[in-house]
């Protein structure tokens, strides 16, 4: 894990526990999309290092409370936060532009989106003064629900090989920074002309 990563993690929770000392692990975990064990293990070390106190409020409920040098940590790491995403954001707009640019050169026409957040956002705006036209939108949809993006209804990523092989579709874009190569890896698995897919930034 990236310290970077850790960085968001050890801020979410303790912006979370200041703005409600009852909240769960399982409500830390689903907001800061990591998994129970690392919740757990990120609590007891800020209570280790005196961040977080904790209370038996009853026997089931526990409540957290930011002590005064868990004040000051949150503060701090909200700056570093902050300069994180800022400089994250920026790679990301230089990023899309080279993607762009080759895209221009390669005369492609029509893409697909696989992964619908924050990079795919940036690259949809990019798309918008260009001719290439965006088709359709994939992303694992773990939770089931319905997902909207710019208009268009995401679809489970598990549809895109029988998408592929059914339109004309000259690029199939992965928007990720991170894992781009096991999420690259599984779409070349299912998709017949892997020359197709845009891993690259």
């Amino acid at each position: 894990m990236t310290e970077d990563k850790k960085i968001v993690i050890e801020h979410g929770i303790l912006d979370l526990i200041d703005k409600d000392g009852r909240v769960t692990q399982t409500e830390l975990s689903r907001s800061l999309r990591v998994s129970i064990g690392l919740v757990n293990a990120y609590i007891k070390r800020l209570v280790n290092k005196g961040y977080v106190k904790v209370s038996n409020v009853k026997t089931s409920t526990i409540k957290y409370m930011l002590t005064p040098e868990g004040l000051a940590q949150k503060y701090h790491l909200t700056r570093s936060y902050m300069a994180h995403s800022l400089d994250y954001y920026r790679k990301i707009k230089v990023a899309v532009e080279h993607r762009i640019v080759r895209l221009k050169l390669e005369e492609v026409r029509t893409v697909v989106f696989v992964g619908s957040g924050e990079i795919a956002e940036i690259m949809y705006l990019y798309l918008g003064d260009t001719k290439i036209k965006l088709l359709e939108v994939f992303d694992d949809l773990q939770d089931g629900n319905e997902k909207m993006f710019f208009g268009y209804k995401v679809k489970p990523i598990n549809e895109l090989a029988e998408y592929i092989k059914n339109n004309n579709v000259d690029k199939i874009l992965l928007n990720y920074f991170e894992e781009i190569e096991q999420i690259e890896n599984t779409i070349k698995k299912n998709v017949s002309d892997i020359n197709k897919i845009e891993a690259r930034w």
